[in-house]
């Protein structure tokens, strides 16, 4: 049982377990380097009591709903205000929306002193009319209650202040790109696995286009099966390789879609995903939206060129025309060419 002096004690929290364990171990590292006694808070599985074992924390399950759900994040925040209570908290670091959301108001509410809201992207861009407008205020919540806001790129951070969702004098970012980053000695390029292509269906001589990220709306997935379909009219022969999780509320949907297409991969969600880079010949992100996208870092430190569109977050990983290209965000015909 770790030993917690109050005084210099920390909360780390994201949505589900997933996120902190791929993400923000690091930062976890550097607050128990720093001293704090780091109790990480997420939706229960077993990436939770992963996470207990392998970073060396306290964990606290608390059900939160991804989704806009009233009635499941009330009882979510009386537990959060419980868990703030107990501990007594200096600092709490929440990213994703509705954990942040969550942690950021009870943490105001137990008189957190140093409540950070780690800003990944806006949900609100992928969206229109009145769930828009109920995504911006949760954001507007959100950042009354920190004490301080980091967006984890410039384009997230400049986007956020046209859209007025927060204070000015709390808004900073991150320096100078992304708070997560990638190892490139561990992310270096590699001799392509034939047996694992072999495996996934992918035949040779045919160029590999991949995809890495969850199947949802937000990462673009529509627009990437139309321009496979503009290519396939113009008999271009190409092959796609899928790598992510099926997480979201439309994710079978979405792989539904890509199981009937021709010459698609799924690979589902791979811990490591260095032997599938490894088979691409480019790595696509047609998002809609991002914070500051990881697998661009990841593919270009393994020497695959990323084409993403030009949403908040994509324009700050690529660079146009060296380390691979940028479109414009839906556009099937300008991806497909």
């Amino acid at each position: 049982m770790i030993r917690r002096d109050r005084d210099r004690s920390a909360i780390v929290t994201s949505t589900i377990p997933l996120t902190i364990a791929t993400f923000h171990g690091e930062l976890v590292r550097q607050l128990q380097q720093s001293g704090y006694a780091v109790t990480v808070v997420a939706s229960p599985g077993p990436d939770l009591d992963r996470i207990a074992t392998e970073f060396g924390v306290d964990v606290r399950p608390i059900a939160m709903a991804r989704e806009i759900d009233p009635r499941a994040d009330a009882v979510a925040l009386r537990q959060w205000i419980a868990v703030c209570r107990q501990i007594r908290p200096q600092l709490v670091v929440a990213g994703t929306p509705k954990a942040s959301l969550l942690a950021m108001v009870a943490a105001r509410a137990t008189g957190v002193p140093q409540r950070l809201y780690y800003l990944a992207g806006l949900r609100l861009e992928g969206e229109h009319g009145v769930r828009r407008g109920i995504l911006a205020a949760m954001e507007r919540v959100t950042g009354a209650a920190a004490s301080v806001i980091v967006g984890n790129s410039p384009s997230l951070v400049a986007r956020s202040r046209e859209l007025a969702l927060f204070d000015p004098a709390k808004l900073t970012g991150t320096r100078p790109g992304s708070g997560h980053g990638v190892d490139a000695n561990h992310y270096s390029p590699r001799s392509r696995d034939d047996r694992l292509a072999e495996h996934l269906g992918l035949e040779p001589g045919i160029p590999v286009v991949g995809f890495v990220g969850r199947l949802t709306h937000d990462k673009g997935i529509d627009t990437l099966l139309a321009a496979l379909e503009i290519l396939r009219g113009r008999h271009v022969d190409v092959q796609l390789l899928v790598v992510g999780a099926q997480i979201e509320p439309d994710s079978e949907t979405y792989a539904a879609k890509l199981r009937s297409a021709s010459r698609v991969a799924l690979a589902g969600n791979q811990r490591d995903v260095r032997p599938y880079y490894a088979l691409m010949d480019l790595n696509i992100l047609p998002s809609l939206r991002e914070g500051f996208p990881n697998v661009v870092l990841e593919s270009a430190a393994m020497g695959v060129p990323t084409i993403a569109s030009d949403a908040t977050g994509c324009v700050d990983a690529v660079v146009n025309g060296v380390t691979g290209l940028v479109v414009p965000v839906r556009d099937a015909e300008a991806l497909a060419d």
